[in-house]
Parts: C-alpha cells; structure tokens; sequence
C-alpha cells in the first residue's frame, strides 16, 4: 500500500471538516482480492487569534489605506472610530492511501487522512484623533464584526462534515468506473473532496458577507454617530459646548 498527500486553499475575502471514509475499486474480477475496508481519518481544527487592536493611525488614513485582507467594516465607518480587516483562511490536505502497485492487488484508492484548518488573525484599527468615547464606541462596533467571522467558523465546521458524508456516501453507493489507473483514482478522489471544499466555501463567504453588511447598518451608523458627546465651536463667543445627544 502507498501513500500521497495533495493540498487546497482558499482564502476568504474570507478559508472545514470532514468525515467518513471513501473507497474506490477499478478491475475488479471475481479472481481478485477486494479492496480493504478502510477508514477515513479526519483532523479538523481552528485557530482564531486575538485581534490586534492598533490605534496608531488617524481617521483620514484609514479610509484610504491599502491591506491585504478584505476589509470586514464598510469604510463609511472609519470616518466615525475604525475598522476591521480579517479574513478567514481555510487549509486542507488530502492524504490517499492505495492498492495496486503489487502483482495480485486490486487496484484501489482512497483517502486515508483528510485535514482542514480554519484560522482568522483579525487586525482592529481605531482612529487615533478620536475622544475615549468614540474609540470606546468604535472599538466595540470593531469587536463586533471579530465575533461573527469566529461565529461562522464555529458553525461552518458542522455544515462541512455533513456535506462530505453526504459526498463520501454517494461515492461509495456508486460502481467503480472500469480502466482507472492509481494515478486517475487518487485524481478523481482529489477532485471530489476539493470540488466541496471549494462550494462550502463559497457559502460560507457568502454568509460571512452577509452578516458583516448586516451588522454595517444605516440604523447602527446613526446610533453611533449619536453615542457620544459632540463638541462644536460658538462663533460669536469662541468656547467650546458639549451638547449630549441622545444615545439610540
């Protein structure tokens, strides 16, 4: 039996798990050993990291700023206290054991360890000229888009493993396709568990979006631009008024 290992990415502007096991048998005949009942392994894990919070740059520059992660907060906002830049990260590799390189064995292929990694480094800026109240306000506005992409990939490691039983399981009820060689099936098998990787990911970059445009309300703006005291000039006499308005 050997043994190789191919491996998939995607980066979400937004990157599951897996379960079960998968076998694949070319040329079989009744003379012929069968392929071996094997198990798939599936390592499933995540690593979210603490976000860093900078306050190093002002308002005026985060609006224009360039970053290599997708901006989660709508930049209306860095006018106001800052910014999230995230994205999620999913990493796979597929290892797929097989049988055939014998005189005597059945040609047969499967996946014998599946891993999937999702993992988010999110960066929070706030706006280094604002008061403490609006980076305070800001900063939690900011802690809020943190959460939804750890929340999504709570929940997307379920969506994923029922999606691959769901795939491993029609695999499995379907004939093996006559005149495969090792190289082909080991392909084909690639092909298949990347092939969903890749759709689950579309779905979950989708939904992440979603919840970020959600949370980026006009209604949550104008709450807000209204949760702090607002400091305006007097022409006439020079000082400085606080006028508290009212907090939504």
């Amino acid at each position: 039996m050997s043994e190789g290992r191919g491996k998939f990415g995607v980066l979400a502007p937004a990157m599951l798990a897996f379960a079960g096991s998968i076998l694949v048998a070319g040329n079989a005949a009744a003379s012929v050993p069968t392929c071996p009942t094997s198990h798939t392994d599936i390592r499933i894990s995540k690593d979210v990291e603490a976000p860093h919070v900078d306050y190093s740059k002002r308002a005026t520059q985060l609006e224009t700023m360039n970053f290599r992660d997708p901006v989660a907060t709508n930049r209306t906002f860095a006018r106001v206290a800052g910014l999230t830049v995230a994205a999620i990260a999913i990493d796979s590799e597929i290892r797929i054991a097989s049988t055939g390189t014998s005189a005597g064995e059945p040609a047969c292929a499967w996946p014998s360890v599946v891993t999937v990694k999702l993992s988010t480094a999110p960066t929070v800026y706030v706006g280094a000229d604002h008061g403490t109240c609006s980076r305070e306000v800001g900063l939690g506005h900011e802690m809020q888009h943190v959460g939804i992409d750890k929340k999504v990939i709570d929940s997307y490691g379920p969506i994923f493993r029922r999606r691959i039983d769901a795939m491993i399981d029609a695999m499995n009820s379907a004939a093996p396709e006559p005149g495969l060689d090792i190289d082909s099936l080991r392909a084909r098998i690639e092909e298949k568990i990347n092939a969903v990787i890749s759709v689950t990911s579309d779905s979950l970059n989708d939904d992440r979006a979603n919840q970020h445009r959600t949370l980026d309300s006009p209604a949550e703006y104008l709450r807000l631009s209204y949760a702090c005291p607002m400091v305006t000039v007097d022409p006439k006499t020079s000082a400085a008024r606080a006028h508290a308005s009212r907090s939504d």
